[in-house]
């Protein structure tokens, strides 16, 4: 516990995000375009996630349509 009260954990939480891949695919139909999304990625970047999920099963289907 003490280790943890003073920042050296063994095992630190680690938080992915997946903000950019769900709610493109179920709010946005995966139609949101890079421009629409860069302005709030480096924001999220800074936060700290330990990962983040930027990719859906559409992804690539979007881009050529």
């Amino acid at each position: 516990m003490n280790d943890f009260l003073e920042g050296g954990t063994k095992n630190p939480l680690k938080i992915q995000d997946n903000t950019f891949r769900d709610g493109h695919q179920s709010l946005l139909a995966t139609r949101m375009r890079t421009e629409d999304m860069l302005p709030i990625a480096e924001k999220m970047d800074s936060v700290g996630f330990w990962a983040m999920e930027v990719w859906g099963g559409a992804t690539f289907d979007t881009m050529h349509r």
